[in-house]
């Protein structure tokens, strides 16, 4: 089976597919978006990334796997006016009415020919009552953690684990998440994916035999200069091959 990773395309999305840039994402048998659709997840900006995966659904044979990221605020109830409870009911009607080729893991899972994926939008606290879906470290985020199901095989999470694709250069510091570290080591999945520090876009192999990706899309300045990775999976041993192109 072969997976397509894209994350953090920040509205940049159309330069994936635009036949003027080369049109760079590739065909497979899921496209697998790791979060950060948006900018800061108006229903506008919302609206015509939806309308973007269903255009490129039909590329892959079972569709279209996302999670949203800390800048799709619509997604976190907490920025819902009218209700801190809820997503907006558009939103709600937008997800829900999703075709059966598109799904949206919110600390979910979903199956696709025997694979387990299983997904989720939280990050570690930064200036969190301006982000979405942050959580403090500690209890709190390990609460979240805990749920992944001991039996998936891709994990999808926004941000990084701690130690692995998450250094950021200018600031000398890793800034991934140490609970959620401990949970995919408790899992043991065949690969985690992520996204959220752009400067940590690629490829690192774990202890276990975990493979970790974070594929974000833009790079550190926003230009989506990184490429979609390309991940081929044997569905009979859940290995991964030598197939793979970052």
């Amino acid at each position: 089976m072969k997976l397509v990773l894209i994350s953090d395309t920040h509205n940049r999305h159309k330069h994936l597919t635009s036949k003027g840039m080369g049109d760079k994402l590739p065909e497979g048998d899921i496209l697998i978006h790791s979060g950060d659709l948006t900018g800061v997840g108006d229903k506008v900006e919302v609206l015509n990334v939806l309308k973007w995966f269903k255009e490129v659904a039909s590329r892959y044979t079972y569709g279209v796997v996302f999670i949203a990221g800390n800048h799709d605020r619509c997604f976190d109830p907490k920025f819902n006016q009218e209700n801190k409870t809820k997503k907006p009911k558009w939103l709600e009607e937008e997800i829900n009415n999703l075709p059966s080729n598109i799904d949206y893991l919110e600390n979910s899972d979903v199956t696709i020919n025997g694979l387990k994926i299983w997904g989720s939008p939280v990050t570690p606290w930064f200036h969190g009552d301006s982000w979405a879906f942050n959580e403090h470290r500690g209890p709190d985020i390990w609460n979240v953690w805990d749920k992944i199901p001991n039996d998936a095989d891709v994990i999808v999470t926004h941000g990084p684990v701690a130690y692995k694709l998450d250094y950021i250069p200018s600031q000398n510091v890793y800034v991934g998440c140490e609970e959620l570290r401990n949970a995919v080591t408790r899992v043991n999945p065949i690969m985690h994916v992520s996204g959220h520090i752009h400067e940590g876009y690629g490829y690192e192999y774990g202890i276990g035999g975990i493979h970790y990706f974070n594929a974000s899309t833009c790079d550190e300045r926003y230009e989506p200069n990184n490429k979609p990775i390309e991940v081929e999976i044997n569905l009979e041993t859940k290995e991964l091959t030598s197939n793979f192109i970052i």
